[in-house]
């Protein structure tokens, strides 16, 4: 076979590939209304990724870890679990919990709780909240440490969960 039909064979098989690509991609953008899960009210959050977590533990003196989840308790209430860990015993260690609920545009504040110890290493937290079926709802935690003075915090969010009946 010669060199001139090795790279006409090469360029339509990448001309294929770039056009399977660009096909298979546009099935992400789909109307936003039929996005709506069963029992809905709105349409799922956007994804986001909680990047910032190992740049400010490297700026930290003593909280050296923290995280949250959400979880269903039943079709009313849902459930936050954090936790947060400290390089020694520290003065003061806590977590301020906070349920957020997507209106369809923007995360809005539907409740708070805190837990919070002292002279403590770790510290782990659950609080439950009240939810209206068909929202989505997430969890956003305030880890945050006081050591002779100095105060350090971090901010975690959880992934989203629908409430359902």
């Amino acid at each position: 076979m010669s060199k001139v039909g090795s790279s006409k064979r090469m360029a339509s098989t990448l001309a294929v590939s770039v056009l399977l690509s660009l096909s298979l991609a546009g099935g992400a953008y789909a109307d936003s209304a039929t996005d709506i899960a069963p029992g809905a009210l709105t349409t799922p959050p956007p994804v986001e990724m909680n990047l910032n977590s190992s740049f400010n533990l490297l700026a930290n003196k003593y909280l050296i870890n923290y995280y949250s989840t959400i979880s269903k308790v039943n079709s009313t209430q849902v459930s936050l679990n954090g936790f947060t860990g400290a390089g020694q015993a520290v003065d003061t260690i806590g977590i301020n919990f906070v349920l957020q609920r997507w209106t369809g545009s923007a995360w809005i504040d539907t409740g708070s709780a805190y837990e919070n110890g002292s002279n403590k290493t770790s510290l782990s937290g659950i609080k439950n909240f009240s939810v209206q079926a068909g929202y989505y709802y997430r969890g956003k935690t305030i880890h945050w440490i006081n050591e002779n003075g100095t105060y350090e915090e971090a901010t975690y969010y959880t992934n989203s969960i629908l409430a359902e009946q």
